[in-house]
């Protein structure tokens, strides 16, 4: 990596450890003694299950990758993937609002014999398939634990629902603008148009023309998703099972740090998680430093009480600071990819003597800070 990489991933890795840092301190308060009680007498058995778990997150992750990436290299095999998706995983825990995960997958799988412009749709149609599950899933947890969570949580709980409202937005949106040539030409025209005026847009030119080819990839992509129903289920299976498996997670840190819930209380905790990653998703540091334990504590604390600033840190290396180890660590030790050769993924990839851009996508750098 050049020198201004590497200064710009030890800042967010500082921003991470100093604003994760002040978020755990607040939430143990004066709670030290017992959150120091709680960690030393952790139950060693729901631990194990709460390593297990992400570790089967991690797996499905790699699962689900390897699925799409077979489309276009059959003999792609799980090892890759796992590979890919734990690279994935690294950069997208230490950039922000995880925007660095997929140029760095493009560039594994450009070294794991997958070209470019296939890896952009492989990484597009996982995208779909995700957030399409995630926006169902998270619908469901409204229809049957609206009035119980918004009576324990009131203001708080709206913090959730804009939340959910941005992801059903999104994905509604290319949905139709990828359906609808009318609606792709009113958003890349009418609505660009007007936030150039508002000086929110820096070029309207460019930005249109990234928005039509962000509409027209998706296009494809979704063409392409209804063509393979089967490769389409198992993915949509997956990624169900993944959110359910990751959403569990604080039920059994709870359970290692002896809180006394029973299993009544699974269900409940899973839509509380839910409503945690639907708030700190869009917080813009690092691992959504700060947002994550902060929602996390508020809306934990009524079922775990004393424990709750314990079952945080738990919760929050298990599922977090445990990737970022585990996903340098993997690299570091692949034969594909090894992290000291990363410098190369600086330079543009290049196909027949043509340059392919990492993603189609409308970058930060258009907007006005």
């Amino acid at each position: 990596m050049n020198k201004k990489n590497i200064k710009k991933y030890i800042l967010n890795v500082a921003i991470i450890l100093l604003v994760g840092g002040l978020s755990i301190y607040f939430s143990i308060g004066n709670q030290l003694e017992g959150t120091i009680e709680s960690l030393s007498h952790c139950h060693l058995g729901w631990l194990l299950v709460v390593v297990i778990l992400m570790l089967i997150f991690y797996l499905i992750n790699a699962m689900n990758l390897t699925l799409f990436a077979r489309v276009y290299k059959e003999d792609y095999c799980l090892k890759q993937g796992i590979v890919n998706a734990m690279a994935g995983i690294f950069f997208n825990g230490i950039t922000p609002m995880a925007s660095g995960g997929q140029f760095y997958q493009i560039y594994a799988f450009n070294k794991q014999g997958i070209k470019a412009t296939y890896s952009s749709s492989i990484l597009l149609m996982i995208f779909i398939v995700y957030q399409s599950v995630l926006v169902l899933y998270t619908s469901i947890i409204i229809l049957l634990k609206f009035a119980y969570f918004s009576s324990l949580y009131s203001g708080f709980f709206s913090l959730a629902i804009v939340g959910f409202v941005i992801n059903l937005v999104v994905i509604s949106t290319l949905f139709l603008g990828a359906k609808s040539e009318r609606l792709q030409n009113f958003l890349s025209n009418n609505v660009v148009k007007l936030l150039a005026k508002l000086h929110i847009v820096k070029n309207y030119e460019e930005t249109s023309s990234k928005i039509e080819r962000k509409l027209e990839n998706f296009r494809v992509e979704l063409n392409l998703l209804q063509k393979n129903k089967p490769i389409l289920l198992k993915s949509i299976g997956l990624n169900v099972l993944k959110l359910t498996v990751l959403y569990s997670i604080p039920f059994f840190c709870s359970l290692a740090m002896n809180v006394p819930l029973s299993w009544k209380h699974f269900f409940d905790l899973i839509g509380i998680t839910a409503f945690v990653y639907l708030i700190s998703d869009f917080v813009p540091l690092p691992g959504a430093s700060g947002g994550s334990e902060g929602s996390f504590f508020i809306l934990l604390r009524y079922f775990l009480k004393n424990a709750t600033s314990a079952t945080l840190l738990v919760w929050r290396f298990a599922t977090y600071y445990a990737g970022l180890i585990i996903g340098g660590l993997t690299m570091s030790f692949s034969k594909e990819l090894n992290i000291a050769t990363l410098k190369e993924s600086n330079q543009p990839i290049e196909e027949n003597g043509i340059v392919i851009e990492d993603i189609e996508e409308v970058e930060l750098k258009d907007f006005k800070k």
